[in-house]
């Protein structure tokens, strides 16, 4: 049987920086740049800022690597676990639409920590990135869309290879180690549904980053695994593999690279509610001409995809973590403020009542020919006058794209939580010349606080 593993990992090991696509470059700026946001936007909300108590009462080296937003710095794995965590707390990170998965993060964090550990240039760096994203979202594709429907949390899972390729690369492990490396990820991979809302959510990314420095950094050392593992893997987790995913891009004469699939949220919560954002910020508009209120509203029917519902389906979030996961939150925010920020997903955000009180008004059905970037809202005023809102594509889809200013808006009004305006520029312009940089060492550090 042909080892799709290893094909996979001889072509990331041999990839050049050269070989890689200028749009591809600039997607992997933006993905880092957006990614930075979400980790220093919320570096200092309560999921990181657990983490980061558990590290400090259980380990000793604090000098090794740089903790997004914070003045303290602790070990490669750690800042990596950390880091990760503080990425994905609020859903705000991008995401690769076919298989759901978000591939920016995991890789990302992990990269960081590696960048402080040895000489890394910023050509380096985008390449290891890319590298880390393909692998994941590679991984994805082979399991989908079984792995995710069975329950599993499909970026927890493709996180760790994501992470452990972007770290080899990073290590420039030849291909045998490189492809024991991932071998060493899929007995590391794991993460399921059942924990979104929680707290143990975000550790997903934070320790797939984690798995990734160590998976690499056993492979490194001599540390061997078996031929085929992915595949193995993924024939255990997935009811609809193909194996032909894993190693796709290596084998395609016309490169088709998964990075460009990429896309980024204006709003912090699950993807397949922002389209209903989308609908609801219309319905405020129209509510004003009407010279109405969301408190004439008598009923809401929204018609979704049904991956809108499987994600999303929490009527009345207890926690900010929890909105995230409404799609019933993300209708009423928008109805109410005609917006959908931190401030409306967040602890305080799910407990106002008029947003309660709205979400008691909608009923959901769902539609096997609505796209998951797209929704219907038909909203019922007094009994009297009713209104059909449609979305064919929400803000941030592919079709709808957010613009490399919009990318820039969103970390300066994340990043400012934690950097001063002289940093946050910095890091900005560095990232966007992030292919000029020579010490990426310098760069990272710049990401903490003096």
């Amino acid at each position: 049987m042909e080892d799709h593993t290893a094909n996979l990992a001889t072509f990331l090991s041999d990839l050049k920086y050269d070989q890689l696509p200028s749009e591809v470059v600039l997607a992997a700026k933006k993905s880092i740049l957006n990614a930075l946001a979400c980790g220093l936007g919320y570096a200092l909300h309560a999921p990181a800022a657990k983490v980061f108590r558990y590290v400090q009462n259980t380990q000793t080296e604090r000098e090794a690597a740089t903790i997004l937003g914070r003045r303290n710095r602790t070990s490669a794995e750690y800042a990596a676990l950390i880091n990760g965590v503080a990425i994905t707390t609020a859903d705000f990170d991008d995401t690769h639409l076919r298989t759901v998965n978000h591939p920016s993060g995991t890789a990302l964090a992990a990269l960081l920590a590696l960048a402080e550990q040895q000489p890394m240039t910023g050509k380096d760096f985008l390449l290891a990135f890319v590298v880390g994203v393909e692998a994941q979202i590679a991984v994805g594709m082979a399991v989908s869309p079984g792995h995710y429907k069975s329950g599993w949390h499909i970026t927890g899972t493709t996180g760790t290879f994501g992470a452990t390729a972007g770290v080899a690369k990073g290590m420039k492990l030849d291909s045998k180690r490189f492809a024991a490396a991932l071998g060493h990820a899929s007995s590391m991979a794991a993460g399921t549904r059942a924990m979104f809302g929680t707290d143990t959510k975000t550790l997903h990314m934070g320790r797939g980053a984690q798995n990734g420095l160590t998976a690499a950094g056993l492979a490194s050392h001599g540390v061997e695994s078996c031929e085929g593992s992915i595949e193995a893997w993924a024939r255990l987790v997935s009811d609809t593999v193909k194996e032909d995913e894993i190693d796709t891009l290596a084998r395609s004469k016309t490169k088709d690279w998964q990075i460009l699939q990429n896309t980024f949220k204006p709003y912090p919560c699950g993807i397949v509610v922002h389209p209903l954002i989308d609908a609801g910020i219309q319905v405020k508009s129209w509510l004003s001409d009407a010279n109405a209120t969301a408190k004439s509203v008598e009923r809401i029917e929204a018609t979704v995809s049904p991956q809108c519902t499987r994600l999303c389906n929490v009527r009345h979030p207890r926690t900010g973590l929890e909105t995230i996961f409404s799609l019933y939150h993300g209708i009423a925010s928008g109805m109410l403020y005609g917006e959908a920020g931190p401030k409306q997903f967040s602890d305080d955000g799910c407990r106002d009542d008029s947003a309660r009180t709205l979400r008691e008004k909608i009923a959901v059905q769902t539609d096997e020919g609505i796209a998951d970037d797209a929704a219907v809202i038909k909203v019922i005023l007094d009994g009297r006058d009713e209104e059909v809102f449609r979305v064919e594509h929400a803000t941030g889809s592919l079709a709808r794209p957010m613009t490399e200013q919009q990318i820039e808006a969103k970390f300066r009004g994340l990043a400012s939580a934690v950097l001063d305006e002289n940093k946050v520029q910095k890091v900005i312009t560095a990232c966007w010349q992030m292919d000029t940089v020579e010490d990426m060492a310098a760069f990272v550090k710049v990401l903490g606080v003096d």
